[in-house]
């Protein structure tokens, strides 16, 4: 009877124990969190090794995954911070531009003051103005657009588009635009083309800058747009309002 009672206890203790499926201890886990700190002796035992193999504690993996969320929280925070500020920066531009189109009382001072503006305020080292229609009164401050001219073939692509187009500028559009090769001065290289005209494109407002990087085919349009429709709105109080329809 004894040895039969000893061949029981040793089968028993020879009896592979059931597997548990990990989705039940991940969710018994989820369910108590406290677990680990009733059971130290398990929490012990836990290989939590990174992937490198080093051994750190769990404790520590979850500092470390903490730390990995706040940096990207915060690098998230300041990415919101920096487009709020641009943002900010953008209407403080936008209003001191409307200030000098309301303030401007002949075509001609508006493309002055503007000019001025553009070039101490947003790093502008050119603008150039164009009309389809001619204008008398502007005082050579605006040029006439013909399609067929130079001039016309550098603004061809805005034109086609009806929207602000950045990128960057050739010679030859820095020569039929701004006349750089005859003034013999450094060729413009980037440029931002700005639709002018209430029902369709009528016209041109290029910002033209020496430096390559100052405006880029990937950079924003909204402030450009806004731009264009202060421009055309200025221009036909001060031209009539066909200079634009």
């Amino acid at each position: 009877m004894l040895s039969m009672v000893a061949a029981m206890n040793e089968a028993e203790q020879h009896t592979p124990a059931p597997e548990l499926d990990e989705a039940d201890i991940a969710a018994y886990l989820e369910a108590h969190p406290d677990f680990l700190r009733r059971h130290p002796a398990v929490l012990e035992a836990l290989d939590t090794r990174h992937d490198s193999g080093t051994a750190v504690s769990l404790i520590e993996r979850q500092v470390t995954a903490l730390r990995d969320n706040n940096r990207q929280l915060k690098s998230r925070f300041d990415e919101l911070h920096e487009t709020a500020r641009d943002n900010e920066q953008r209407v403080v531009q936008l209003n001191r531009l409307a200030k000098v189109l309301v303030a401007a009382e002949s075509s001609a001072d508006l493309v002055r003051e503007l000019t001025y503006c553009l070039q101490q305020h947003l790093d502008v080292d050119h603008a150039y103005f164009g009309l389809e229609k001619p204008v008398d009164q502007a005082e050579g401050e605006i040029h006439r657009i013909e399609h067929e001219s130079a001039a016309g073939r550098a603004l061809t692509n805005v034109f086609r588009r009806g929207k602000p187009i950045c990128g960057p500028l050739s010679d030859d559009q820095s020569e039929a635009l701004f006349a750089t090769r005859s003034n013999d001065v450094p060729a413009l290289a980037s440029a931002a083309m700005i639709p002018l005209g209430l029902h369709g494109v009528h016209g041109a407002l290029v910002l033209a800058s020496r430096k390559p990087t100052r405006f880029v085919p990937d950079a924003g349009t909204l402030f450009l747009e806004l731009m264009g429709e202060l421009v055309t709105a200025a221009l036909r109080r001060l031209l009539g309002d066909d200079a634009l329809s």
